[in-house]
């Protein structure tokens, strides 16, 4: 099996502030977390994928993931990060996608209610970074890489689920085939919240409906 390419940023990769400790609670100063089961049922009913089902749940309080925009786990700078809601003490807060993690203020809306979030979700699950902002380290995989080296590879799940996403599928049964994934999600060697990431990211909303292995993740 033909070993992944090097990942220069692997070994001295920071935590990822949104997901780690939640930037909400250090952009507004709160010391505790919030969670939101109104929010969690609306999100996750639109395809958001929840903090909530993540292993161990929703340690430091609820967040919500866009899949779709997700980058590619491995580029030239930064550190990428999906669109993300969290609720407040009162409200909601969404941030859009970048490539380094950063939250400029232009990237970020505050909401007083449910209702003002759900008024604006068209906005932030159409919102893409910039093509033009961001480049793939190495070009993205190599031509002998499979889905299957990545996952056997790639320890945390984000940066795995980053990479699988965007993984070029072949549109034929092998293993670069999305098949691979599904099986080794079958196997064990993927976690639920990992698999269930890719399909949403995808745009996959479930393994009977993997017809198009290709599904554009930029769509």
């Amino acid at each position: 099996m033909p070993k992944s390419k090097p990942r220069k940023k692997a070994v001295a990769k920071k935590k990822q502030a949104r997901r780690a400790e939640h930037e909400t609670n250090r952009i507004f100063g709160n010391t505790e977390s919030f969670t939101s089961d109104e929010g969690e049922a609306l999100l996750t009913s639109r395809g958001w994928i929840s903090e909530r089902n993540q292993p161990g749940g929703a340690l430091d309080g609820d967040a919500w993931y866009w899949m779709p925009s997700q980058l590619p786990a491995y580029l030239e700078e930064g550190e990428p990060v999906p669109t993300s809601v969290f609720p407040l003490e009162t409200g909601f807060v969404s941030q859009l996608a970048t490539p380094d993690g950063s939250v400029p203020p232009e990237a970020q809306t505050e909401y007083g209610s449910l209702e003002e979030l759900v008024a604006d979700l068209d906005r932030l699950e159409a919102y893409r970074v910039p093509k033009e902002t961001w480049t793939v380290l190495g070009g993205g995989p190599g031509p002998e890489e499979t889905p299957g080296d990545l996952i056997d590879t790639i320890a945390e799940d984000w940066e795995l689920i980053a990479e699988l996403i965007h993984f070029p599928y072949s549109e034929e049964s092998g293993p670069r085939s999305f098949e691979t994934v599904v099986q080794a999600h079958a196997e064990g060697r993927l976690t639920d919240y990992a698999y269930q990431s890719v399909l949403a990211g995808r745009g996959l909303s479930a393994p009977a409906e993997t017809t198009d292995p290709r599904a554009n993740p930029d769509a």
